[in-house]
């Protein structure tokens, strides 16, 4: 992929609305298709010959569904690496204790990745980083250079990248599992509030205070998520918070005095990076034509003929899109950021 340097953008003067890019974190909506089935009674999705496809069915039927409901311009699936980050190596306990992944899963997220890239959906990494700070990067860049941004993913960290311009919004994903499963729902400032009690903007301090079991952060010892929220609300950041120590009281307090290095350390680990060298340009993003007969067979291959009526359908999308687009305008777009992380 070429160096950014211009962004095809949807004349302002054709479309009373900016372009949308779809950022899917491929990780996280993975997994979720995997345990929507590996948990059912049968032990998963596989083939007459044995080919597991619980994540490829489960991702293709929901990336579907949200292309139909959302009629992207662009699209970006962001995934993780198999080898260990700068977080990893800041904190040698990052993420420590998860459950090793399916051995089921591996070839099955290897045919779904080839299946994307038959699509001509580009998949993107970064050595030494997570796909969430990949998903950040873009949404950044993306928002800065005119474009609506949605996120399709399961994972509340990124809900740190909402902006109150409301460029940057999350499809977050439900945690029901299996049918009636209901579709992603959209969130933007107001939602995140009534989720989590607290803005998009503070979420890094959230985690900072009460931790995040899930990817081993420490936060600070005895304080829990409604403290948390309480504190935040009361004082704004974990920067005020430690400030305005004088004015907390009780047992609150020597929490906060004793953990406050750990809050910290954590501040820092649940940080989204924004600034990624990735080489990637929105051409590469927008929706291309795709081989349809390279598309069916990879379909026929997992036994997934009831998607092939709907990839006909998402065909003509992209025919549609790339026909839109030939008449874009190109604008001129901030050179990559480069520095490495350190902590």
């Amino acid at each position: 992929m070429s160096p950014l340097v211009s962004i095809p953008l949807i004349s302002s003067a054709s479309s009373p609305t900016k372009p949308l890019i779809l950022l899917i974190d491929g990780h996280s909506l993975a997994f979720r298709s995997y345990f929507a089935f590996a948990k059912g009674r049968d032990g998963g999705l596989r083939t007459k010959s044995g080919i597991p496809t619980s994540v490829s069915y489960g991702f293709l039927k929901a990336l579907l569904e949200v292309m139909e409901a959302e009629k992207p311009q662009y699209v970006a699936i962001a995934f993780d690496l198999s080898e260990k980050t700068f977080r990893h190596e800041a904190d040698d306990t990052y993420k420590a204790g998860r459950a090793e992944t399916p051995e089921d899963f591996i070839p099955d997220l290897a045919n779904l990745q080839e299946l994307l890239l038959a699509l001509n959906l580009p998949i993107l990494t970064a050595a030494n980083y997570e796909a969430d700070d990949v998903i950040g990067t873009l949404a950044r860049r993306a928002s800065a250079d005119g474009f609506q941004v949605k996120v399709l993913s399961g994972d509340r960290d990124l809900f740190q990248l909402v902006d109150p311009e409301a460029t940057t919004k999350v499809l977050y994903l439900s945690t029901v599992y299996g049918k009636g499963t209901p579709p992603p729902r959209e969130f933007g400032v107001e939602q995140v509030k009534e989720k989590m009690g607290i803005l998009p903007s503070q979420i890094v301090d959230y985690k900072a205070l009460c931790g995040d079991s899930s990817d081993n952060i420490p936060g600070v010892k005895g304080i829990g998520d409604k403290t948390a929220v309480q504190l935040l609300t009361t004082y704004g950041s974990l920067e005020k918070v430690y400030e305005s120590l004088d004015q907390i009281k009780g047992a609150v307090r020597q929490k906060l005095e004793a953990g406050k290095d750990d809050a910290r350390h954590s501040q820092w680990m649940a940080q989204i990076h924004l600034d990624v060298p990735l080489e990637v340009d929105w051409e590469s993003c927008r929706l291309r034509d795709f081989d349809e007969t390279a598309v069916n067979e990879l379909l026929e291959k997992l036994e997934f003929r009831t998607f092939l009526n709907r990839i006909q359908k998402v065909h003509r999308q992209f025919s549609d899109t790339q026909g839109e687009a030939s008449s874009d305008d190109s604008v001129p777009v901030e050179q990559k950021a480069t520095p490495s992380p350190q902590y």
